[in-house]
């Protein structure tokens, strides 16, 4: 254990690089990913709790605004294709997103099957809306937006004592995300009149069936810390001829105790996300270069990234379990040009049923 602290603490502080920018299934993943770490079966508040059924609502968002290219900040000027007075490469284009914000309302049931069985099937409700300006007639600024339930997540976790139940536990939790998020959504662009199939990053869902694993260690001795290494491994090829890219993530999280019901954390998080592999020919258009944004382009996704993120766990009377966090990325090296999180939030609340 002292190696693996040792280790991963070695990832988390020294390394030099870290997420890119989400695409709305994406961004639903990574809170299904923190649910689980701050179970309320977890607590030792809730060592007797009267029933084994649990429900978690939890409410997260995040904004992306200006750009990078690996770790070099790009201004709009330099990433907006300003027509046939300036030439046109494969890095700049005619229509720019400038603000992108990410909403996700995700509902999960969970159900305590005995001390070392736990799963959970998680649904989100996604909002997205995608400020933009473009040199294009009629659309130099627009808005395009979605929303609808993303892909539904099943779990199922396996914990195990050490050797001294009072100083931790370690979890494998596994699972199947279905593809009930939608991914033909449409909106009216600048490629033609009419509605036209929007970009990755507006669609609902991956399309695939993927599949989430995590292994984790928490202490809950002296020192109240995890660790979690988690993956999301992407299957198959969905009917849009693509598929999102892998995402790996190392976590740590330490908890301090304020009072017996309050305990505040601090979490460090380094996460590298694959390119979307494939494409989706409909977001081209008919020229030398066919993409009209950089988010029509699916090698201008994935990267690294490290996020801080500060919070508080509040556990209040009636089995309920209460946390509110915000983060805010540290280093971002990105396959650019990519638009850059700003920050993002997230509170939740778990009773027992």
């Amino acid at each position: 254990m002292k190696y693996l602290i040792i280790f991963s603490a070695l990832i988390l502080f020294s390394s030099s690089q870290t997420v890119a920018q989400n695409t709305p299934s994406e961004f639903a993943e990574m809170s299904m990913q923190q649910l689980f770490n701050q179970s309320i079966y977890d607590s030792k508040l809730y060592d007797d709790l009267a029933s084994p059924w649990s429900f978690t609502y939890q409410f997260k968002a995040v904004e992306f605004e200006g750009y990078l290219e690996g770790t070099k900040s790009l201004s709009f000027d330099e990433v907006l294709w300003n027509g046939p007075s300036e030439p046109r490469t494969a890095k700049n284009f005619p229509v720019l997103p400038t603000l992108i914000t990410q909403r996700a309302q995700i509902f999960s049931l969970g159900y305590q099957f005995s001390p070392h069985w736990h799963g959970r099937i998680s649904v989100p409700y996604i909002e997205q809306s995608t400020d933009h300006l473009s040199i294009i007639s009629n659309y130099e600024n627009f808005t395009l937006k979605s929303k609808g339930v993303g892909d539904t997540s099943i779990v199922a976790s396996y914990k195990w004592f050490a050797s001294n139940a009072n100083t931790g536990f370690w979890r494998f939790s596994f699972g199947l995300s279905l593809p009930t998020g939608a991914i033909d959504v449409t909106g009216d662009t600048p490629r033609e009149p009419g509605e036209q199939q929007l970009p990755y990053t507006m669609q609902l869902g991956s399309g695939t069936y993927d599949l989430p694993l995590e292994f984790s260690y928490q202490n809950t001795g002296a020192y109240d810390f995890n660790l979690d290494l988690s993956v999301n491994i992407r299957t198959g090829t969905n009917n849009r001829n693509y598929r999102l890219g892998n995402n790996y993530s190392l976590n740590g999280v330490y908890r301090v105790e304020l009072s017996p019901t309050i305990k505040t954390f601090a979490s460090v998080n380094f996460k590298y996300s694959q390119p979307i592999h494939g494409q989706d020919d409909s977001l081209l258009v008919n020229s030398p270069f066919p993409y009209p944004a950089g988010i029509t382009n699916p090698d201008l996704y994935g990267g690294k990234k490290i996020n801080l993120r500060l919070g508080l766990l509040w556990q209040l009377p009636s089995d309920f379990l209460f946390s509110v966090e915000i983060g805010k990325p540290v280093y971002q090296n990105l396959n650019g040009p990519q638009p850059k999180e700003k920050w993002q939030s997230a509170v939740s609340i778990s009773k027992v049923m």
